[in-house]
């Protein structure tokens, strides 16, 4: 089973979100929109390697973004 990427969330000021992903394999940081991914939808590293988010990644990241957005009364 290949492991799920690392990464974190950003808001921009329109509460936007964007991913930042961290590669498995340089740990270089790819900044990805939300609302532009699919899942298992492939992106490339600068190094080469694949990053693919899955449909519980996504999922997950989306739930962390409505808490986000929750906490701070914005929907």
């Amino acid at each position: 089973m290949k492991q799920q990427p690392r990464f974190d969330i950003d808001l921009d000021k329109h509460y936007n979100a964007t991913l930042v992903v961290a590669c498995d394999e340089c740990g270089h940081e790819t900044r990805l929109h939300l609302k532009n991914l699919t899942p298992d939808r492939a992106h490339r590293c600068q190094c080469g390697s694949t990053i693919a988010m899955s449909p519980g990644a996504l999922l997950q990241a989306e739930r962390q973004v409505n808490a986000i957005k929750a906490a701070y009364r914005v929907r």
